[in-house]
């Protein structure tokens, strides 16, 4: 009778044991379609960059013929926005080399660790170092060096202002949306 119940109890182990086995593949799974989903809002923002830097390149060099700008600065804007969009590819190139539903998880950790610290670099040292320069110097052209004969040059730069707040607005959103993917996708992982 013990050898029966020892038999029983053996078999009732193995069973458990499959069933948490089983259990670990289906959480797994679960967490890797989470890190997809999570993955396509980082390539959402890198495709709206993209699109913003096509229309800005073929607005800068028209805003010339108007005489808003000087040559040299929508040269320069150009230059820096060609910058911007090789920056951009740069810090996604390893996200897009992933394969989220098949890369051991330790690596995917480590590229998103990455990226969110090279996105948020960006963002705190290199962003305030070419757009206030650059915003001045907008500034400048548009309520001093090109602005109309007995004009308020202050009044002038209002709207170059208002639109520079909505754009850094603009893209702080997505800058956040994809950091915050970035560090839920890793957050996703160490739960495992």
């Amino acid at each position: 009778m013990e050898e029966m119940n020892f038999e029983e109890m053996r078999n009732q182990y193995a069973i458990l044991k499959e069933q948490l086995n089983n259990q670990e593949i289906v959480n797994e799974r679960l967490i890797r379609k989470s890190i997809k989903m999570k993955g396509k809002d980082i390539s959402y923002t890198k495709k709206v960059v993209y699109g913003s830097a096509v229309f800005c390149l073929i607005i800068y060099p028209l805003t010339y013929f108007t005489h808003m700008w000087s040559l040299a600065f929508a040269i320069v804007t150009c230059l820096m926005i060609m910058f911007c969009v090789i920056a951009t590819y740069r810090i996604h190139k390893p996200v897009e080399n992933l394969n989220l539903m098949q890369d051991d998880l330790a690596t995917v950790a480590r590229v998103m660790a990455k990226f969110k610290k090279q996105y948020d670099n960006w963002l705190h040292y290199v962003t305030p170092a070419i757009l206030i320069p650059w915003g001045i110097w907008g500034c400048y052209e548009v309520g001093w060096s090109h602005a109309p004969e007995g004009s308020n040059p202050w009044i002038l730069i209002i709207p170059l202002l208002v639109g520079a707040a909505l754009g850094g607005l603009v893209g702080y959103k997505y800058h956040r949306k994809a950091v915050n993917a970035a560090q839920e996708i890793i957050d996703d992982i160490e739960s495992i």
